[in-house]
């Protein structure tokens, strides 16, 4: 089996190059990848066969028709040399294949690491542009849309149009293709060869996601709309008041997470008694915790409510 970002830039391929998608396709005029296509299930038999063959003769090729042996397993012609002379072929170098999108475009999906939300390879111009589903960067609200095309030169400008510059996408994605278009799409979106997201390991068996998030940090600027101002984010912390994330030590970040109730309300007054349980700290006080931190002091995270009372310094 082929490396398994080699095997979706060669299926890509396929797609571009085929015609029309409802139509069966023969497997073995794709060469090498055409075994990996099957056994991933991107192509399913269509339990037919070509009528007529291309040959090789003399210093080029001709046509010939072909009868086919099933229970042999072989496809015979009548050689256009010496026409006395039969000539017998393995049936697999002409049996057809349906395409089989929507396994490519799920398999395609997870590959990438998308959120899918049920849109998981949605067509949203029938054989021409998929809606995969959305990446994240890193804590912004709204994900980016990720498309995937095939030969868009095809599909009317009017519904490429329709899709692609609908205000209903609230971030700026990336439309994946084979190759980058010569002429600009319509809309926002950013095109881009998937093949520039191959990752640097050797084979590509990963989607390289760090290329992926500086294209699409690029195509929005951070703003203060586009950023949650406070999570927990395992030992990660943002708080409104920070100026960056500062990363925890876990028995801190424990400590943060049973301070920390629940969104929409105000952070619950808790005292240290509880919270040590609640945290299985073996610090004796908030003090204590993190007076040893050097991104931060106790001031910097709890408030000091009352005698021995405290809070967390987050917003509802």
């Amino acid at each position: 089996m082929s490396s398994t970002g080699a095997a979706y830039l060669a299926f890509l391929a396929a797609l571009e190059q085929a015609s029309d998608l409802t139509k069966p396709v023969c497997a073995f005029r794709m060469g090498r990848c055409a075994g990996d296509f099957v056994q991933r299930r991107w192509l399913r038999p269509a339990h037919t066969y070509l009528t007529r063959q291309m040959i090789s003769f003399l210093d080029g090729e001709i046509e010939v028709d072909v009868e086919i042996d099933e229970d042999a397993g072989v496809y015979r012609y009548r050689s256009p040399q010496w026409h006395s002379r039969i000539l017998t072929r393995p049936l697999a170098e002409i049996a057809l294949q349906d395409f089989c999108v929507e396994a490519w475009l799920r398999d395609l999906t997870e590959w990438i690491g998308l959120e899918t939300s049920g849109t998981r390879g949605l067509a949203r111009i029938p054989y021409h542009l998929w809606h995969l589903g959305d990446f994240r960067v890193g804590k912004t609200t709204e994900p980016a849309p990720v498309f995937v095309a095939r030969r868009l030169a095809s599909a009317s400008v009017e519904a490429l149009s329709s899709v692609l510059a609908d205000p209903a996408w609230g971030r700026r994605g990336i439309v994946l293709m084979r190759e980058r278009p010569r002429l600009p799409l319509p809309g926002v979106h950013e095109v881009r060869a998937l093949s520039e997201f191959i990752g640097p390991l050797e084979g590509g068996a990963q989607f390289d996601s760090a290329s992926f998030v500086r294209v699409l940090r690029s195509l929005t600027p951070p703003s203060a709309s586009d950023q949650r101002t406070q999570y927990l984010d395992g030992q990660d912390l943002l708080l409104p008041h920070f100026e960056t994330v500062v990363r925890l030590s876990p028995a801190r970040a424990r400590i943060v997470k049973a301070s920390w109730g629940t969104d929409g309300y105000p952070s619950p007054i808790v005292t240290w008694a509880e919270i040590k349980i609640a945290a299985h700290s073996s610090y004796q006080s908030f003090d204590d915790a993190f007076k040893d931190c050097k991104d931060m002091e106790r001031e910097d995270v709890f408030d000091l409510i009352d005698h021995g009372k405290y809070r967390l310094r987050r917003t509802p």
